[in-house]
């Protein structure tokens, strides 16, 4: 790092000069790539180009374009999006400090890292030997499109899964010039939620992804986050429809304004069954395989086990949607959807196995039981899936399952509750009543940063007062989080296994939603 001033540093593509306060150095929307504008739309990001200029990086920069902007006006709408922030606490010399690189949620179509939820300063402060990461990476109708019936769409192939092939270049330029920086090239661990957590168990099964990482967190989401190629012409149909476009060359004379008015009007006219705006990534061929079981069938390979894994999931994961469903009633019609579509789609074995997984739940109410069924399909399938290939392979593999509740108490353990005790950052209520999660000291909110930094420095989360067992498939030993921590086996009588077979051919409930 510069001797004289340790804010500029040095990369492939200029000398980024970032911000200084206390002990905390935060460079903010460093570009990781070739900005995907003009002729570039709607393809595979480029590698920065070299550059010897000095630049501010102590602002946020544009980011992705989506139904909404959670960056409480600091932040505006642009394509130029592929941008990062890293922050390095300075009361720590180390010059090969361990690398976590936070990949945001929010369905793969909005949010970004300039959410005050995502915002790194907390945790950086009290981890002062880690230096984190933060990137942004397209959304929704730029990130994830199938062009195959488009007039010119035979050039944009790639388009099915740009959001992850972008996350894919932030790891180069990370591999090539974050030791500048003070991190270790060599230690990176991609962590993710949600959305964040799908890329992290996709990432490490695309062609090109050796080597950028040894490492991955995946707090709920996992491989069942995808779609067919023929949802995504779906998808292009009613981008198309909104903007009268009928070819590619129309699509990319479209400007930035045309193209988030664009994103409302298709993004509505799905808006149902959780996730209406969500363009998830695609089984395309060319950067996913074409079929969802292969991927499991990846995690559990010598490759793969290379990897350490961690992957978890939270008791009340679906309840975060109540507020968009817009309350219980339509919650639980939503919830009753989905799970009499999946039923419809099942063989007679399937179907019996179903019927087992509901008689399971025989003692909750039915609202519970769907609940807990729309939960299962959704996460903790896929995820236990995964854990159990990647632990028999050889995979140093942990699990866990969040059940502390967040304070609004009908909501309860709900998807990403975790993160504000992880971060020190504020989540506030979707139905609009405040904060959920207090700020109140919990053992949780120091324990949790012990065991994500603690696996990333060296691939064990276990602390000085809590032994973190590995998982198998047999005893599947698990950490939950309650008001009291500690290893539990088996904690769901492996009731997810019912559902193994649909729950891998039919991936994500709220995915499928119109086809």
């Amino acid at each position: 790092m510069n001797s004289e001033n340790i804010t500029a540093v040095k990369c492939n593509n200029g000398t980024f000069v970032g911000k200084q306060t206390d002990e905390l150095i935060i460079w903010k929307s460093i570009p990781y790539a070739t900005q995907p504008v003009g002729k570039l739309r709607w393809k595979k990001a480029l590698p920065a180009a070299d550059n010897d200029g000095v630049y501010d990086a102590t602002k946020p920069g544009h980011i992705p374009i989506g139904p909404l902007n959670d960056s409480m006006g600091t932040a505006e709408f642009g394509e130029d999006c592929l941008v990062l922030n890293i922050y390095r606490n300075t009361s720590c010399a180390d010059c090969k400090k361990p690398v976590m690189v936070w990949i945001h949620g929010g369905g793969f179509c909005s949010e970004s890292q300039a959410s005050p939820l995502y915002d790194l300063t907390n945790i950086s402060k009290q981890c002062p030997g880690i230096l984190f990461v933060s990137i942004d990476y397209r959304l929704g109708f730029l990130g994830f499109m199938n062009f195959e019936r488009v007039p010119g769409g035979e050039n944009f192939k790639e388009a099915g899964n740009l959001g992850l092939l972008d996350q894919l270049e932030a790891l180069r330029w990370i591999q090539k010039n974050i030791a500048a920086f003070g991190g270790d090239p060599d230690n990176v661990t991609i962590f993710g939620e949600s959305a964040g957590s799908a890329s992290v168990t996709f990432l490490p099964l695309i062609e090109g992804s050796e080597g950028l990482f040894c490492r991955c967190i995946a707090q709920s989401a996992n491989i069942a986050y995808c779609d067919t190629m023929e949802h995504g012409i779906h998808v292009t149909q009613n981008f198309l429809s909104v903007t009268g476009c009928q070819s590619m060359d129309e699509l990319m004379e479209l400007t930035t304004g045309q193209i988030l008015e664009a994103t409302l009007k298709a993004g509505a006219i799905d808006k149902n069954c959780l996730l209406g705006f969500a363009n998830f990534p695609l089984l395309d061929g060319v950067t996913l395989p074409e079929d969802r079981a292969v991927m499991y069938e990846m995690w559990g390979d010598e490759k793969r086990s290379k990897i350490d894994l961690m992957i978890g999931s939270n008791l009340d994961e679906i309840r975060y949607f109540v507020p968009s469903e817009g309350g219980e009633e339509g919650f639980a019609d939503t919830l009753r959807w989905i799970a009499k579509r999946d039923r419809a789609l099942l063989n007679d074995q399937e179907k019996a196995m179903y019927d087992k997984f509901m008689a399971t739940l025989a003692s909750e109410s039915e609202g519970r039981r769907l609940e807990q069924y729309c939960t299962d399909i959704n996460f903790r399938a896929g995820n236990t899936n995964m854990a159990i290939r990647h632990a028999a392979a050889g995979g140093n593999t942990y699990m866990y399952f969040l059940k502390k509740p967040v304070t609004t108490p009908e909501l309860g353990a709900i998807h990403a509750a975790e993160i504000p005790y992880l971060f020190d950052t504020c989540m506030e209520d979707p139905m609009g009543s405040g904060k959920i999660v207090s700020n109140e000291e919990c053992e949780f909110r120091h324990v949790v940063k012990e065991m994500w930094t603690g696996f990333a420095r060296t691939g064990n989360p276990s602390t000085g007062k809590y032994e973190w067992k590995k998982f198998s498939g047999d005893d599947r030993q698990t950490m939950v989080f309650d008001d009291a921590i500690g290893m539990q086996k088996d904690i769901f009588g492996k009731r997810e296994d019912l559902m193994m077979s649909w729950a891998e051919r039919l991936g994500n409930g709220s995915s499928k939603r119109v086809c």
